[in-house]
């Protein structure tokens, strides 16, 4: 028994940090979507083939740089319908990218997926990916 009431309060939180963690190590941080990921020198062929490009982020991220062409969309739009200028691809290739391919792109790949969009692919590692490879930004 610990006699000492400064080392009973010190040992008082170990339960709760213990509860604490098992609880959030069963939490993921982002929801895991079942969709195509492509890299980005996939994604940069499809888009010289002539693919839609829809980049998920808010606008503030689109404006300060985005593939050239891309059609800015941010997935909050995409959770509750597809716009007219998108719905029109529904059967082309569509490339999708957030900024770092593992946020909102996958999400918004798999909405759009799911609204009939078969050939819709998430570009991994997003922006990031396609600025670090050097491919051409728009800003």
């Amino acid at each position: 028994m610990i006699r000492n009431n400064g080392t009973v309060k010190q040992l008082a939180w170990i339960p709760m940090a213990v509860i604490a963690i098992a609880i959030f190590s069963q939490s993921k941080p982002h929801a895991e979507f079942n969709v195509t990921n492509v890299s980005v020198s996939d994604a940069n062929a499809l888009v010289d083939s002539g693919a839609v490009v829809v980049d998920v982020r808010g606008k503030e991220a689109f404006d300060t740089r985005h593939i050239p062409g891309a059609l800015n969309i941010p997935v909050d739009v995409l959770r509750t319908s597809i716009p007219a200028t998108l719905a029109a691809s529904k059967d082309a290739s569509v490339v999708v990218y957030c900024g770092d391919g593992s946020t909102l792109g996958p999400e918004g790949t798999s909405l759009l997926n799911k609204a009939g969009f078969s050939k819709a692919v998430n570009v991994r590692n997003g922006i990031q990916g396609w600025a670090d490879a050097g491919l051409k930004v728009a800003h």
